[in-house]
C-alpha cells in the first residue's frame, strides 16, 4: 500500500511536469526539488535532462522511431488484455488456466470450442 502511494504521487509529479511542458514549451526547464538539474529536451512531453534521461537516450538518432515502437508496443497490449478479458469473460476462466486446457486437449479446447 505505502509503495503504491509513493509511486502514484512521484507518477504525478513527473506526469504534471510533462503536462505543463506540452501546455507551454521550455516552462519547465529547472526541477523544481531538485535545483541543478536543468531540462534539456526540445520536444515538448519529453524534458531530457540528468534527471530525465541519466542514459541520454533523447539524444540518440533512434528516438523518433523508438517512441512509435513505445506506442506501438502499448497498442499490442492493449489488444492482448481485450483478448484476456475477452476470453476470461466466455469461459470463465483465467488465460493461464485455458492455456493448460488447450495445452492439454488442444483438439477440444480451442477457439471454436466455445
Amino acid at each position: 500500500m505505502t509503495l503504491g502511494l509513493v509511486q502514484a504521487i512521484l507518477m504525478n509529479w513527473v506526469e504534471v511536469l510533462r503536462w505543463k511542458d506540452m501546455q507551454k514549451p521550455g516552462s519547465v526547464h529547472e526541477d523544481p526539488i531538485f535545483k541543478g538539474n536543468k531540462c534539456t529536451g526540445t520536444v515538448p512531453g519529453y524534458p531530457g535532462g540528468k534527471l530525465f534521461d541519466p542514459f541520454n537516450y533523447g539524444s540518440s538518432a533512434a528516438f523518433e522511431t523508438n517512441k512509435v515502437k513505445e506506442i506501438k508496443n502499448g497498442r499490442l497490449a492493449m489488444l492482448a488484455m481485450a483478448g484476456f478479458f475477452t476470453q476470461a469473460f466466455v469461459t470463465g476462466e483465467g488465460p493461464v488456466a485455458n492455456l493448460a486446457a488447450h495445452l492439454a486437449d488442444p483438439g477440444h479446447a480451442n477457439f471454436f470450442s466455445k
